[in-house]
């Protein structure tokens, strides 16, 4: 039999370019969504960049919302199957990188097909037909990924159109392994899975199925690219099944050209009776190929139609770009909690290692060489790391036992419990709000500064909070100044009592609400900017604050304030401002949920 000259064929209409979507966060903590394609019957698809392994890939998401009487056996045994897929290794199946299931919703991680499924690829032709070439070339490849399948003991039962997708260089893959019996147990799909028109009696009425399932499924893709319609496609199943009972329009009918093998093959792989069917794919395959057409020239025919559509099969080539760019807390997910728990470890070791010296004074222990000294701040800076909120609260408590070292008989007692109370409070109502809001709190002790708190406050809590926390964190810092530098209790009252009556300390303190405050109400706006401008603004009011507490200290003279305190808050500025353009905004970047 000749082969039949091929037909003239031109694009019917064009595709439109999806709208980018790379500010959405990352799925599955990894995936950054480039665009999303059309929902189907089994959930929508992501086509997303792959930011730790830089790489495309196809992500199909499905709902695991379990149908009435389907029980968590059966999607168990549905997952375990879609999870199997993954073994498949066909250059005509599209590649199974990895399957995850969270939050109820199904994840498929597939290889990226830089074209178009085939059933766009037969909407933009006229007619909706291949040539004779072109669908030698089809059956080929899908033959040889059907035979590879089922030897892995894999069946599809899915085969249409939309499942399979075809490259820029003309290859033909078959996709959605498994998927079929997964859409079932989930509730999407009736009868096994499938698609209505494409799904042979025993699969509709929910038969035993096997190899010949698939096979009738292939043969319906082949009928539809050569003739332009679905033999079987119906509004229903029962409209589906009396279809097929009735039997297909013979090829021969329609395209005159196909009478003789290529026609009767087709129809016995048509038949309702799996028993009158081809056995494999393969099979129906070498009985077609040699009277249908060339496929190599099936092949350069398909990839000159996919060359007309560039641009149009995908993301733009810019869109692509602005994915690839990944950021240092996207390549490296771990680096930002890791950050996190750096900083409440070193906040919590600086504290100890300034209380612990007069800890130990007071209940006669000697660690004076700094070796011991250092040691002792390790513990609970290594506690910090591992438990940040329980390091915070050890952290704390230390702080309060070191207001009591100046005379634990005197006034001294009366101010540390007095902190207790308030640290208590504090504890109760702000510090579940963050994991750094104890490392935010402390700042101030462990710089020894009362502007330390200001900006880390400010970057991690809400606006009110971040106020309390750093005006809290700037009265125990200069508590803690004068208990360090008190011989004994009656020394230690009267600094504090000059610290509470003088005017200077209550404007600093209300400067470190208002710098936090500030950077808070900025922060809101969660870019990396508007982070930095926060930090930037939080910087200014301190130093403003620093200013007019020195002029009132000094009976209204302007003078220089304290260049600790000034350095302070430059460097926490140059460190925050560092942080926020790498790992991004602390509370959405630095806190794993």
């Amino acid at each position: 039999m000749q082969t039949p000259a091929p037909k003239q064929q031109g694009w019917a209409v064009a595709t439109n370019q999806a709208q980018p979507e790379t500010d959405q966060p990352l799925l599955l903590g990894r995936y950054r969504t480039v665009e999303t394609r059309g929902t189907g019957g089994f959930g929508e698809v992501r086509v997303c960049w792959d930011t730790r392994l830089d790489r495309k890939v196809a992500i199909k998401c499905m709902p695991l919302e379990t149908a009435p009487g389907m029980g968590a056996s059966t999607l168990s045994e549905a997952l375990s199957e879609a999870r199997i897929t993954s073994r498949l290794t066909d250059q005509n199946i599209v590649t199974v990188h990895d399957f995850e299931v969270r939050g109820g919703t199904a994840y498929l991680i597939m290889e990226f097909v830089d074209g178009m499924t085939l059933a766009e690829l037969m909407s933009r032709v006229e007619g909706g037909v291949l040539t004779y070439d072109e669908c030698a070339h089809l059956l080929s490849s899908l033959a040889s990924a059907l035979d590879h399948a089922h030897a892995e003991g894999v069946l599809h039962l899915d085969i249409k159109p939309s499942n399979v997708f075809i490259d820029a260089q003309g290859n033909v893959k078959l996709g959605d392994f498994g998927m079929a019996s997964l859409a079932s147990a989930a509730g999407w799909e009736g009868a096994r899975g499938g698609t209505v028109g494409y799904m042979p009696p025993e699969q509709l009425t929910g038969d035993y199925v096997d190899e010949r399932t698939d096979v009738f499924a292939l043969a319906c893709v082949c009928y539809q690219a050569l003739t332009g319609s679905c033999p079987f496609l119906a509004k229903d199943a029962d409209a589906s099944l009396k279809r097929i009972e009735k039997g297909a329009r013979p090829l021969a009918k329609v395209e005159p050209d196909l009478a003789g093998p290529v026609s009767d093959q087709i129809a016995e792989a048509l038949s309702a009776d799996p028993g009158r069917r081809p056995s494999t794919a393969g099979e129906l395959a070498r009985a077609v190929l040699p009277y249908l057409g060339d496929e190599a020239e099936g092949r350069a025919s398909v990839a000159d139609l996919l060359a007309q559509a560039r641009g149009e099969t995908g993301p733009a080539d810019e869109v692509w770009n602005a994915a690839m760019r990944v950021g240092i807390a996207e390549r490296y997910p771990w680096l930002p909690n890791a950050t996190s728990r750096v900083v409440c470890a070193a906040v919590s070791g600086a504290v100890c290692l300034r209380c612990i010296p007069a800890i130990a004074r007071l209940v006669g222990l000697n660690i004076e060489p700094m070796p011991l000294v250092v040691a002792s701040a390790l513990i609970p800076a290594a506690f910090s790391a591992a438990l940040p909120a329980a390091g915070g609260t050890f952290a704390t408590l230390v702080y309060v036992i070191t207001l009591v070292t100046p005379g634990a008989y005197s006034p001294a007692f009366l101010v540390a419990a007095l902190a207790g109370v308030v640290l208590y409070l504090w504890q109760t109502h702000v510090s579940p709000a963050s994991k750094l809001s104890h490392a935010a709190l402390l700042l101030g002790c462990a710089t020894g500064s009362p502007v330390g708190s200001a900006a880390l406050a400010g970057a991690c809590l809400s606006p009110l909070p971040a106020a309390a926390t750093s005006a809290l964190g700037g009265v125990l810092a200069m508590l803690l100044t004068s208990a360090l530098a008190s011989s004994d209790g009656a020394s230690f009252a009267s600094a504090v009592g000059r610290t509470v009556m003088s005017g200077s300390s209550w404007l600093t303190a209300v400067g470190c609400a208002g710098a936090s405050l500030a950077c808070a109400l900025i922060s809101k706006r969660r870019s990396n900017a508007a982070c930095a401008a926060a930090q930037v603004t939080c910087c200014a009011i301190l130093i403003a604050a620093l200013l007019f507490s020195a002029r009132v200290e000094n009976g209204g003279l302007w003078t220089t304030p304290s260049i600790c305190d000034i350095a302070v808050a430059l460097v926490c500025l140059i460190l925050m401002s560092i942080s926020i353009m790498t790992l991004g905004p602390v509370s959405d970047t630095w806190e794993d949920e």
